[in-house]
């Protein structure tokens, strides 16, 4: 049934006077907190003559007005006159769905979570207002801000004014969310969405190193004389297992693009598939943003950034994957012997530049008081504290970052809006090169499929690179660095520093002739490994090593996009024509079968059918406890259950419990390379297939199922449970079975558990826990497997057929974030269940939506 309702946010002659009559009543109401005032939407003029008065009232049209439906599952369809129309609704169900987490993050960006919400656990708002301050994109994006394009202020100050309209129109209290009702809820500045927005680019640099920031100091001249506590590390395996995992973290996605040459009605097809985490500020809002004449496009985004990441038109489809290229550079820094505040560069000493950083600190009696921490920066950017590395009398560690001044990443999604056309969608990412660090997989609606990445990345030169390689094998902390996805340079040399190339998008950077991409008609994809192979046919080039290593083994995951997509169709999911459907490449995107059962699970069944009896050693903690004990296991009815398995991560199969937990025994360069798992060579002239013989020693594998048994019975369930059985998420005090594996498994359907917001200390909002592990090497709980993290908004566009645009799309978590709301768990039931829905656009198909909604705003 259509429900149809009008929301004014206006100032009539009436509420004028109303206005006027409470400011001159004492006192303060609950909702008495600092509000927006809306601009006058009449005006009065007077004129006296000696006989006459005469009152004029002219209506003025509102600021900003906005149409919101709301269809099936609660999605947002905003409607405009122009474009600022459409930025003030989409900031107002912003507000609406996820009220808490832009204010919070807003904070954040600031450096002003103490000052609101006080200390937080073992201080961690404390340890990220210092490295917020420190990183200082607030400043840096204030700057940016007022010297921006119009229409770019105007969209921002549009958005604000739709966030901050909600926020009048239902009070604190309305706010959905953990916030709800608090005293640091209030009205936003334009400049704080757009600070907060640029930080977004930040996610792969900046943003990961913010927690080595807050307490990287000197160390004390009372110290020098004395021997360090800690004395260095020389092992390069002991330096990575102190440093983070930096790289993509726990981030990534699958894009797929195929065209006409692959597909029933010669037209593109898409496949968008983020792997992003199930709270805090990476979730997505589904929206579609339309403006007669200038845009219509549907799409997500980042919640509380406005426009369109990921989406399309009538003409272009697009989505991203996470590079795996870098997007900045550290530098050792030779410190002078005589100030371990200065370093040496070509042997002349510079000095570092301090910042007395000051913040509040709201104190649980309501005291508020201040601490000053003195941060260091090199020319490069501020110091870091690495664990393993740190910053000793001789050594410390300073880092530049290739996206702190991209102000054209949001003038470049904001022009996204309207293209209409894959040269137009290609046409703008060369116009501001404002990518920060994705992968762009795309198809026009000719069938024309293209794969790029436009990545912000560092331009070091032909020498530097060389001899950055050459270090990585020679110096264990380098080799350490890299591990663990660093570019750690010698910063005692000039020639280390990025070179400024001509048609770059700013001094320093690889410029849009030095991107590795390519159009086709075939198909093209990426799930997260470098821009070198994305596609089963060919390879590809770069001009940097910076963009990604290349000759090296794909991840299964990788693996398993090229086979579901490559044209000799090996495993059929084209149909027997060998060409892909829009069902079809639905149906593919939730096949969830493993790579590595694909490859290795016969021969597994073989070994252990010939060895039903395995002996396994015993597993000891760090403390010399056992964990598990030795045992000679009987592996027989894992061993049936595998034979009866078709390698499928769906709730219904027996096996997937029992081969993750196999799997889990070895390292990603053991699944991916040749060792205990395969035997065979890594070609790099077939990437996406090699190695693929198993190893022959069948010894490693049978120990690990052993292992896997010991295991998955240890944590309470069978060898026989089916997945349903044990993975899940819970939403609204209800468990939910869910389908999909890890990159570990080799599906590329991804759900797991991520950690990625605790260790960012990116966001306030509470989260779910999860019990402890059975084992050190295992991801099963006593609970099963918990899930917070995968396949968030999955969507497929079609162009061709009968049907025309077709698309379906679910976005796993629900538009709203309150958990409250019927919309919390739907579309999660969905995504269990596999069942799409399909994405109302065209007006008639709006109309004839069964759950619409509308109604219209405006100031």
């Amino acid at each position: 049934m259509r429900r149809t309702r009008t929301v004014m946010i206006t100032i009539t002659v009436a509420t004028v006077f109303a206005v006027i009559a409470a400011a001159c009543t004492p006192g303060k109401g609950p909702e008495s907190i600092p509000l927006p005032t809306s601009p006058d939407t009449t005006t009065t003029s007077s004129t006296t003559t000696t006989s006459t008065t005469t009152t004029t009232t002219t209506i003025v049209p509102p600021t900003y007005e906005a149409t919101i439906q709301r269809t099936t599952d609660g999605i947002a369809h905003i409607r405009a006159a122009d474009r600022d129309g459409a930025m003030y609704g989409q900031g107002w169900v912003s507000a609406e769905d996820h009220g808490c987490t832009l204010i919070d993050q807003v904070l954040k960006v600031y450096g002003e979570r103490s000052a609101n919400l006080g200390p937080g656990p073992e201080g961690e708002n404390i340890e990220s207002d210092f490295a917020w301050r420190a990183i200082g994109i607030a400043e840096i994006a204030e700057a940016d801000f007022a010297e921006a394009p119009a229409t770019l202020v105007d969209a921002f100050t549009a958005f604000a004014a739709g966030w901050n309209d909600h926020l009048t129109a239902t009070g604190r209290r309305g706010l959905v969310g953990w916030c709800g009702d608090t005293d640091w809820v209030r009205p936003l500045e334009p400049v704080e969405i757009y600070a907060y927005s640029r930080s977004v680019a930040l996610l792969m640099s900046s943003g990961q190193l913010a927690p080595y920031l807050a307490n990287a100091q000197p160390p004390s001249p009372d110290l020098a004389e004395e021997p360090t506590a800690e004395p260095p590390l020389f092992d390069r395996a002991e330096i990575a297992e102190r440093l983070p995992e930096f790289g993509r973290f726990d981030l990534g996605s699958n894009g797929w693009a195929v065209g006409r040459d692959r597909t029933a009605d010669a037209d593109g097809l898409l496949v968008a598939n983020p792997h992003l985490p199930w709270e805090g500020e990476l979730r997505m809002h589904e929206v579609q943003l339309s403006v007669p004449g200038t845009y219509d496009v549907y799409g997500a985004n980042l919640v509380g950034v406005p426009g369109i990441g990921i989406g399309f038109t009538t003409g272009v489809a697009w989505t991203h994957t996470v590079s795996a290229g870098h997007r900045f550079t550290a530098y050792s820094l030779t410190l002078d012997p005589a100030d371990p505040t200065a370093y040496l560069v070509d042997g002349v000493s510079t000095p570092m530049t301090s910042i007395d950083h000051e913040i509040e600190i709201l104190r649980p009696d309501g005291t508020v008081d201040t601490e000053v921490r003195t941060l260091w920066r090199s020319e490069y950017g501020p110091l870091l504290d690495l664990p393993g590395i740190g910053w000793n009398d001789t050594v410390a560690v300073s880092y530049r970052d290739a996206n702190l001044d991209n102000n054209e990443f949001i003038e470049q999604y904001q022009a996204l809006l309207s293209v209409e056309s894959l040269d137009e969608l290609i046409g703008v990412h060369e116009e501001f090169q404002g990518n920060p660090m994705f992968n762009v997989v795309a198809t026009g609606a000719d069938g024309t499929v293209w794969y790029a990445d436009t990545s912000a990345t560092p331009n070091l030169s032909a020498a530097a690179q060389t001899e950055w390689i050459t270090q990585r094998e020679q110096n264990p902390s380098v080799g350490a660095a890299f591990d663990r996805g660093m570019v750690l340079l010698d910063g005692s040399v000039s020639t280390n520093d990025w070179v400024t190339t001509p048609g770059a998008r700013d001094p320093g950077l690889i410029p849009w002739s030095g991107f590795p991409m390519v159009e086709r008609t075939d198909y093209v994809f990426n799930s997260n490994d470098s821009y070198w192979v994305p596609s089963a046919e060919f390879t590809l080039d770069a001009s940097s090593v910076l963009q990604g290593e290349r000759d090296i083994p794909q991840s299964m995951r990788s693996r398993q996009s090229a086979a579901v997509l490559g044209n000799n169709n090996d495993l059929g999911l084209a149909g027997d024509d060998d060409r892909f459907t829009g069902v079809e490449l639905r149906d593919a995107t939730f096949d969830n079968t493993a790579g590595t059962a694909r490859l290795l699970r016969a021969s597994t069944v073989q070994a252990c059918r010939a060895t039903p009896v395995v002996g396994v050693p015993e597993l000891l903690d760090g403390f010399g406890g056992e964990i598990l004990p030795a045992a000679f296991v009987d592996v027989s009815a894992a061993c049936d259950v595998l034979d009866a398995w078709d390698g499928r991560y769906d709730l219904d199969r027996a096996g997937a419990i029992v081969w993750r937990e196999t799997m889990a025994q070895f390292t990603d360069a053991e699944r991916t390379a040749p060792g205990p798992l395969f035997a065979g060579p890594f070609n790099p002239l077939d990437a996406t297939a090699t190695p693929s013989q198993p190893n022959p020693d069948s010894t490693p594998v049978l120990v690990a199922l052993g292992r896997a048994v010991q295991t998955v019975e240890a944590a309470g369930f069978s060898v026989d449970s089916t997945l349903g059985a044990a993975q899940f998420t819970e939403r609204a005090e209800q468990r939910i079975p869910l389908h999909g594996g890890t990159d570990a498994d080799g599906v590329t359907n991804i759900v797991e558990w991520s950690t990625l917001a605790d260790e960012l200390l990116s966001s306030t909002e509470p989260t779910p826990v999860r019990g402890d592990p059975i084992v050190p090497t295992s991801p099963i709980r006593g609970e099963g497997y918990p899930i917070n993290f995968g396949t968030s908004f999955v969507m497929t566009v079609s162009f061709g057929g009968a049907a025309g645009l077709e698309a379906w799309a679910l976005l796993t978590y629900g538009e709203t974030g309150d958990r409250g709301s019927s919309l919390y768990d739907q579309q999660m039931v969905r995504f269990s269940e596999k069942n799409w829905r399909r994405i109302v656009f065209t007006d008639a198909e709006i109309a004839s939506d069964p759950n619409l909604t509308e109604r219209t705003i405006s100031r």
